[in-house]
């Protein structure tokens, strides 16, 4: 897990223009403050998918279409939560209430934690797998709804597994916290993993989303 510093500038909305040395100390400060007091934990498990939609035996089916094209042709599913620990959380709000500058380094650090330590999760198990994995495929992304990470925490079992929970608007606590889907293709293994949430950002119903890459004109 780490801190790309290019990544953290364009989390917080950098296109390319001048930076300060000053403003790259307090990004850095804030990388390594986040690294320090971040306690990762994740759980993984396969499923079999079905024809319909189901992870065989659950009962639970995915809904959407994008998340359907996503996994087409995948006969099996790696459910994935994961979490920096509620640390990370604590530091945050400490830190709104003396500076909202010192704030937003720290909530931004720690996005930008969450999704390398995700990638890093995939990286293992596309090393342990044959064949090629897909790019992670959250809940939220496109037309597949965010109520289904209820559903998938509480087959992972995460509030007991890493102390993850989803509450009544289904979203995740601690904040800084993933839940996706990774389909296990029939493909050869002839490309490097994936990284990222694999979404078209282009084409995505989330303009909000704190991970969207800047495209051209």
């Amino acid at each position: 897990m780490q801190i790309d510093r290019d990544e953290f500038l364009r989390y917080l909305g950098w296109k390319g223009q001048k930076t300060e040395d000053t403003l790259l100390q307090k990004l850095d400060e804030a990388a390594q403050k986040c690294l320090a007091l971040a306690s990762p934990r994740s759980v993984v498990r396969k499923f079999t998918l079905t024809r319909e939609g189901e992870l065989a035996g659950t009962g639970f089916f995915l809904q959407g279409q994008d998340i359907r094209k996503h996994l087409s042709g995948c006969r099996e599913v790696y459910l994935l939560a994961a979490t920096l620990g509620r640390g990370v959380d604590r530091a945050v709000s400490v830190a709104e209430n003396k500076s909202a500058h010192e704030a937003l380094l720290l909530d931004t650090a720690a996005s930008c934690a969450a999704e390398s330590y995700c990638d890093d999760i995939s990286e293992d198990l596309q090393r342990d797998c044959p064949t090629l994995l897909t790019p992670r495929f959250s809940c939220g992304y496109g037309d597949f709804p965010l109520r289904a990470q209820r559903e998938i925490c509480a087959l992972l079992r995460t509030d007991s597994q890493i102390g993850l929970c989803c509450d009544e608007s289904f979203l995740l606590t601690p904040r800084k916290s993933v839940t996706a889907l990774i389909g296990i293709t029939d493909l050869p293994r002839t490309q490097s993993p994936a990284r990222g949430c694999g979404n078209k950002c282009a084409s995505c119903k989330h303009g909000g989303c704190a991970f969207r890459k800047r495209t051209e004109p």
